[in-house]
């Protein structure tokens, strides 16, 4: 049987492209208020994250929704709430190369959950990648976040290509598992050099 042409490639950003570490935004804020790391983890608004994601919710309305689930009354001053978002964002990763190894060969797409604090005043400043790609689907611009199916249907319409004709690749299971669904060929990203050979092995050029 013949194997569909890849024209396309997306990719996730964080866990991928650059590495993340929520645990220094929890240990950050505990810090500020008295509280510990795994107080602020466990009291994390994921609900209000979710709609903040989706671009439901304003970056005000976030951050009241922070201070509102802490576990006791807390006067986290929103300068230090906004610092600790942002140590959640570590370095770029090497796979960055492999993103200019392959935008050679493909059509380059970014496909994140994100927002637009993130996106507007930290990605687009911080690093190299998000002015090497042909687009992005940032989750609070389409009002859809992984792993829901709309989301890589929108994801195929915009970058005018077809489920069968490109890839995918996240470091969460959940999210690959959709995107395998709805029929992407897709990655859980695991390691650089695993990547790498998932993608060589398949017949992807530039490797």
């Amino acid at each position: 049987m013949k194997k569909n042409k890849i024209d396309t490639i997306f990719f996730d950003i964080g866990g991928v492209l650059i590495d993340i570490h929520p645990k220094k935004t929890y240990k950050y804020i505990g810090k500020q208020i008295g509280l510990s790391a795994k107080d602020i983890e466990l009291s994390f608004p994921v609900s209000s994250h979710e709609k903040y994601e989706k671009g439901e919710i304003s970056n005000e309305e976030w951050y009241k929704a922070v201070t509102k689930s802490l576990p006791e009354r807390s006067n986290l001053k929103e300068e230090d709430f906004w610092l600790a978002w942002r140590l959640l964002l570590g370095k770029q990763t090497d796979v960055v190369e492999v993103l200019r190894s392959l935008k050679e060969h493909y059509s380059i797409w970014l496909l994140s959950n994100t927002n637009p604090q993130h996106i507007k005043d930290e990605i687009k400043i911080r690093y190299d990648f998000p002015d090497e790609v042909d687009g992005a689907i940032y989750s609070f611009d389409v009002g859809r976040i992984k792993p829901d199916p709309e989301i890589f249907s929108i994801a195929v319409n915009t970058a005018k290509t077809k489920f069968g004709n490109c890839v995918f690749i996240d470091d969460l299971k959940s999210n690959v598992k959709s995107a395998k669904k709805s029929g992407i060929l897709s990655f859980q990203y695991i390691s650089t050099t695993q990547l790498i050979a998932d993608l060589i092995n398949h017949g992807l050029k530039g490797l």
